[in-house]
């Protein structure tokens, strides 16, 4: 805004890119390179990888026409010549761009915020969360944050039980994982819920303040249930569809049980059935003999009419 305050206006649109070197407007307004500054290659916005990590720190020992320098590496004998417009300046350690968190709290506004500025003096300009302009020090005061990035799911610490935002929960009360959709310059989270079906009039985004989530992955799940709910946190579907995928497979071992204990059953009453015909023929002699050795034994003396 004009007077410096902060509004959300939805998400950005994407500056063009120059159709040549594959830089926008924003990275030719920054400024120029000097002898003795050191660099790093840039990241693209709103991305916690880095983009042309050939360079992961080095300084600048000359420049060059049509806006390339010369950049001396470390394990590198001879200077590399590369564009200014893929390097981005540190001071102190820290670049535009990176995730920062001041050393002495303030309750009036977050502790973690995005860099935007810092001067080869020293001088820094920060975006935090509730304060209405950028914050402005010096970068002894500040020390690296983690960083995040669109696409991480996140949750509320587990100490946070009043977050600053409104939160979604889920079934039972515990805070919902979301997923970052976009960062403001001033490092607020927007966050949608994928894991939730929205219904009605339900807001489909919120917003976090970066000092009160967690990253979540697979790796810093500890068991197999909270992996299994990470899975679901991906889309609303994937219960729905796990449920069906269940029963089908219950319902496919129900049928093959039952035709084999049919089959089972066919058999033995086949077996009996020609156990009981073989015997109406006669054909068991060890059976008949020995009921007519009970019946017509010698020395039965059998009862004579009168």
């Amino acid at each position: 805004m004009n007077d410096g305050g902060w509004r959300y206006l939805g998400v950005p649109k994407t500056i063009a890119k120059s159709s040549s070197m594959g830089y926008t407007q924003w990275f030719l307004s920054k400024d120029h390179l000097q002898v003795g500054d050191t660099v790093r290659s840039r990241k693209p916005s709103n991305s916690c990888n880095s983009q042309n990590m050939e360079v992961p720190e080095g300084n600048v020992v000359g420049t060059a026409d049509h806006g390339f320098v010369l950049v001396r590496l470390h394990g590198v004998h001879d200077p590399v010549r590369i564009h200014a417009s893929t390097l981005e300046r540190l001071t102190n350690g820290l670049g535009a761009g990176d995730w920062v968190r001041i050393k002495e709290e303030d309750d009036k506004h977050s502790p973690v915020g995005i860099l935007h500025s810092i001067n080869r003096d020293g001088r820094v300009t920060v975006g935090f969360i509730g304060l209405r302009s950028l914050w402005k020090g010096n970068s002894s005061e500040l020390e690296m944050a983690e960083s995040y990035c669109v696409g991480q799911f996140i949750r509320l610490k587990p100490n946070v039980l009043s977050p600053r935002f409104e939160w979604s929960r889920r079934r039972g009360g515990a805070w919902a994982t979301g997923k970052i959709y976009w960062i403001l310059p001033n490092g607020c989270l927007v966050v949608k819920f994928p894991g939730m079906l929205n219904i009605w009039d339900a807001p489909s985004t919120f917003l976090a303040d970066p000092s009160e989530v967690d990253v979540v992955n697979f790796k810093n799940c500890p068991n197999m249930i909270e992996k299994y709910q990470h899975v679901e946190d991906h889309h609303w579907a994937v219960r729905p569809v796990l449920i069906a995928f269940g029963l089908l497979s219950t319902v496919k071992l129900g049928m093959s049980v039952g035709k084999k204990i049919g089959r089972n059953m066919n058999v033995n009453a086949i077996e009996n059935e020609s156990h009981y015909t073989d015997s109406q023929n006669g054909s068991s002699p060890t059976w008949t003999s020995s009921v007519a050795n009970i019946l017509f034994r010698e020395g039965v003396n059998l009862p004579t009419g009168r």
